[in-house]
């Protein structure tokens, strides 16, 4: 009986381990919506998919939303604790789990709609070339980065 027992907690406890990781992931499928449709996604700065959409993100992801003639608009997904995790109980390796994989926290967002504004990125970075002079440009091959101080009147 008392072996019975030992196998039984310790098959809940495998079952049991990284409950947020199995059941929910670290990434919530959402709806991505532009007022115009049709703007081109980028998670992280890859291409995604075009308005109206479904895209896979997690906590933190940057979304951003670029159609010809209109501002770019950035949306960064946040999260809340994942419920789920509470079935970690006190397993100490499924709390960890759940942690590397990011399963601890969840988007809580199902929906994303954005007004895209009439207008060019390229106008503002023109308006500050034109109220500012470039005083440093570095170039660095090796980390393949441009770096440029502008200094505004």
């Amino acid at each position: 009986m008392k072996m019975k027992f030992i196998s039984v907690s310790l098959v809940l406890v495998v079952l049991l381990t990284s409950c947020a990781t199995i059941f929910t992931g670290s990434k919530r499928t959402v709806l991505f919506e532009s007022n115009p449709s049709g703007a081109k996604v980028f998670i992280n700065g890859m291409e995604q998919c075009v308005t109206p959409c479904n895209a896979k993100v997690k906590n933190d992801d940057r979304v951003d939303f670029r159609l010809e003639g209109y501002k770019e608009r950035v949306v960064v997904m946040d999260a809340n604790f994942n419920l789920v995790a509470i079935l970690n109980g006190f397993s100490i390796v499924g709390w960890g789990i759940d942690a590397l994989t990011g399963s601890l926290q969840r988007v809580n967002t199902k929906y994303v709609k954005v007004d895209l504004e009439k207008g060019s990125n390229k106008q503002a970075f023109n308006n500050y070339l034109e109220k500012g002079n470039i005083t440093k440009v570095a170039i660095n091959t090796d980390e393949k980065s441009i770096e440029t101080t502008l200094v505004l009147r």
